[in-house]
């Protein structure tokens, strides 16, 4: 037994999948924190307000997010192609680029803020805010990128632990103060600067070990059309599934009454943690996927284990959420409703095939296949289309997140499959 052990904790996938879910295992006891403290200092309305405002956040902040997504890909290239110059330079410029988007978003917000706010029936100035926290959010992420792609997983994670720690510090201490919905978006708002300030540590020593025989005071010009042609379909693909887990509670907050809505966010923030749970695992697979990739080893293999043992996690979860509904709902949130404990594990199940579903979509990115783009974005657009014509209740909402999950789920293994099959007619080919 003792040799298994050692033999398993030796295979790279589960050993960085471990470091990296012991690290956002504490990023979420620290998120979950955060949103029990919201949950009890704010009232069911000004929660249902405070959730619907984060899924925005999620929800636009996915037009930039796909660069981490992107530039993990291309910098895993550049590292397993031994070309550090190119990386060096290209992260450079990327930052020159982030300068001038980040004016350009905060300016949008600016005027966009009053249509916004009354879309969602809350304040012009809480909007505001969300888009100084995705202005903010843009310069972490070609810092985590580069500690992702050099696969640092231990500084990868520690980043996310004190992130999360500020946030919980300085959102609970704004609550407390009586600043109350502005006071738990602020929390999301330092999380990021902290991410900053704390990697600008470490990026020296990864120049001098990594880069260090690097000529900087010389300029190469680099070319990032490949990347900007990566960028925009990986942008839909990430549009298409934050949209898909998260505009049912944009709409549920439209369309139902706000003690509806933080009903049905309570209910999801504890489902929810059927997404969160195998996330290490779809972390840690597109840098090992890519790398494979490139110097043209097998990366299915990594795919099938990423899958299995994503399952049970996810699986193990939503079957004590239909078991301990009571119990999940009284730890996680601290009171429990007849509109919650209906709906929570149904939330976990739903939430389970999604959780899936983004670790082949990540292994799909590192092999550089593209084609799942459409039929996702296709997916997305029917299900934000069947809750708004089917919403009598909210059971009916989370049995569209379950169809459409499953139906996600199964189209990218169709995609994966597709893609083995050519690959082996390919080599086939040579052969002959």
């Amino acid at each position: 037994m003792k040799n298994k052990i050692k033999r398993i904790f030796k295979d790279d996938l589960i050993r960085h999948a471990v470091i990296v879910f012991l690290g956002t295992g504490l990023v979420g006891v620290f998120n979950l924190l955060y949103h029990l403290v919201t949950v009890r200092l704010l009232t069911p309305g000004d929660y249902g307000t405070f959730n619907a405002l984060v899924s925005f956040v999620m929800f636009t902040s996915m037009a930039i997010s796909p660069l981490g997504t992107t530039l993990t890909r291309f910098f895993t290239e550049y590292i397993a192609k031994g070309d550090l110059v190119t990386l060096f330079f290209t992260f450079k410029k990327i930052i020159k680029r982030l300068i001038i988007i980040a004016f350009a978003i905060g300016g949008l917000f600016f005027v966009i803020s009053p249509l916004l706010a009354g879309f969602l029936k809350t304040s012009t100035l809480y909007v505001f805010v969300c888009g100084g926290i995705i202005v903010v959010s843009l310069f972490s992420i070609p810092l985590i990128s580069l500690f992702q792609s050099f696969q640092k997983f231990i500084i990868y994670s520690f980043l996310g632990i004190v992130s999360s720690i500020g946030k919980l510090i300085f959102g609970t201490l704004f609550m407390l103060l009586g600043i109350k919905v502005l006071g738990g978006l602020s929390g999301f708002l330092v999380g990021p600067i902290v991410i900053v300030l704390v990697a600008l540590l470490f990026i020296p020593n990864i120049l001098r070990k990594e880069m260090g025989h690097i000529d900087k005071s010389v300029s190469l010009k680099v070319n990032l059309l490949p990347i900007y042609k990566y960028f925009f379909p990986v942008g839909v693909i990430m549009v298409s599934f934050t949209f898909l887990t998260t505009i049912d509670v944009i709409l549920v907050k439209h369309f139902f009454s706000s003690l509806d809505a933080g009903y049905y966010s309570i209910a999801q923030m504890v489902g929810k943690i059927a997404l969160f749970l195998p996330s290490a695992l779809a972390i840690v697979i597109l840098p090992k996927s890519t790398q494979a990739y490139i110097t043209e080893g097998s990366s299915i293999k990594l795919l099938t284990k990423s899958l299995f043992l994503a399952g049970i996690c996810c699986f193990t979860f939503t079957l004590v959420s239909f078991l301990f509904p009571n119990f999940l709902l009284t730890v996680l949130a601290g009171k429990i409703n007849p509109v919650s404990r209906e709906l929570v594990g149904l939330f976990a199940l739903a939430m389970s095939f999604y959780a899936l579903t983004w670790i082949v979509i990540n292994y799909l990115l590192a092999i550089h296949n593209l084609k799942f783009t459409i039929p996702l974005l296709v997916i997305a657009i029917f299900e934000a289309i069947a809750i708004y014509n089917c919403h009598p209740r909210l059971t009916m909402v989370v049995y569209v997140l379950l169809i459409f999950g499953i139906i996600s789920l199964f189209s990218s293994l169709l995609v994966v499959k597709v893609s083995q099959k050519k690959k082996k007619g390919y080599n086939e080919s040579k052969l002959i």
